[in-house]
C-alpha cells in the first residue's frame, strides 16, 4: 500500500493561526518565528526517516487544497492507488472543523456510492478548501489510514462529527450519512449524537505530537504546501528548500 507524506509549511512556525474563516493576506513576520532550515530538515531526516539528499515524486503546492486535486488526477492516471496511507504533518487537521462542508458531506456527498460521489461547486460554502480537503478525501474512501502529526501548540481541531462515537479521540474516522435537513432539528449541536445515521467504514486515525512522531517507512509521494494565508513571508525560504526534496510528477 502506498504512503503519502503531506507537509504544510505552517507546521514549522512557533504559533498556530486559528481562524473561523479563511484568512486574507499573509501573517505578519513580526508575530511568527520560523524554524531554521537546519531544524526543519533534522525533523524530516531523524523523525520522518527521509535520507539526506533523497528526492521523492510528488508536488509542491501553493494552497493546501491543491493537494486534493493532485491526488484526484494521480488516481485517475493510475499513479496513486486507492486506498493509500497519509501522514499529515500540519498545524491544522484540515477535516472541516467549524466548516459548512461537514453538512454537505453528511447529507449529500455520502448519499452516492464512492465512485459516483460528486464534489460541490467551487466557490460555495461547501466547496473543497484548505480547511476541509482531507475530509473530502476520507469521504471519497481514498485513505486507508491517517496519521496526523500535530504542532507543539496543538489544540484539538478534529471535526468530531466525522469521528467514531462522535469523539475526536476515538482513534477512528467514521463518516456518517444523515437525512437531509438533520441540522435544522438540532437545538444543541451535541444532539446530533441522538440521530440515526448510516456509517461509512472506519478509518484508523493516529494523532501524534511532533516530539513523539517517528517513522522509518519511506513515502511513495511527498507533497509540500506553502499555505501563504497561514505562513508569513519569512517562511518562504524554508518552503523553497523543502521543495528540493520533491520531484514533480508530470
Amino acid at each position: 500500500m502506498q504512503t503519502v507524506l503531506d507537509i504544510d509549511l505552517d507546521f514549522f512556525l512557533d504559533r498556530i493561526l486559528y481562524n473561523s474563516d479563511e484568512p486574507k493576506g499573509r501573517p505578519d513576520n513580526r508575530h511568527y518565528k520560523v524554524d531554521t532550515i537546519e531544524s526543519a530538515f533534522a525533523f524530516l531526516h531523524e523523525q520522518c526517516g527521509l535520507p539526506p539528499k533523497a528526492t521523492f515524486p510528488g508536488h509542491c503546492c501553493i494552497h493546501h487544497k491543491e493537494v486534493f486535486f493532485k491526488w484526484k488526477m494521480m488516481i485517475r492516471d493510475g499513479i496513486l492507488k486507492v486506498p493509500f496511507k497519509v501522514i499529515h504533518i500540519d498545524a491544522h487537521a484540515d477535516m472541516g472543523f467549524g466548516n459548512a462542508s461537514c453538512t454537505y458531506i453528511a447529507e449529500h456527498f455520502l448519499a452516492k456510492p464512492p465512485e459516483q460521489r460528486k464534489l460541490p461547486l467551487s466557490g460555495g460554502p461547501w466547496a473543497v478548501n484548505n480547511c476541509n480537503f482531507l475530509a473530502y478525501a476520507l469521504a471519497s474512501r481514498w485513505i486507508s489510514h491517517l496519521t496526523y502529526v500535530t504542532h507543539p501548540q496543538y489544540e484539538d481541531d478534529i471535526q468530531w462529527v466525522h469521528m467514531k462515537d462522535f469523539s475526536s479521540t476515538s482513534g477512528f474516522v467514521q463518516m456518517k450519512l444523515f437525512k437531509i435537513g438533520f441540522t435544522h432539528r438540532l437545538s444543541n449541536p451535541l444532539d446530533v449524537k441522538k440521530l440515526p445515521f448510516k456509517a461509512e467504514p472506519d478509518i484508523p486515525l493516529d494523532v501524534i505530537s511532533r516530539s513523539q512522531f517517528r517513522t522509518n517507512t519511506l513515502p511513495d509521494f511527498v507533497f509540500i504546501s506553502q499555505s501563504p494565508n497561514y505562513s508569513p513571508p519569512a517562511a518562504d525560504k524554508l518552503y523553497a528548500q523543502l521543495c528540493k526534496i520533491v520531484k514533480p510528477i508530470g
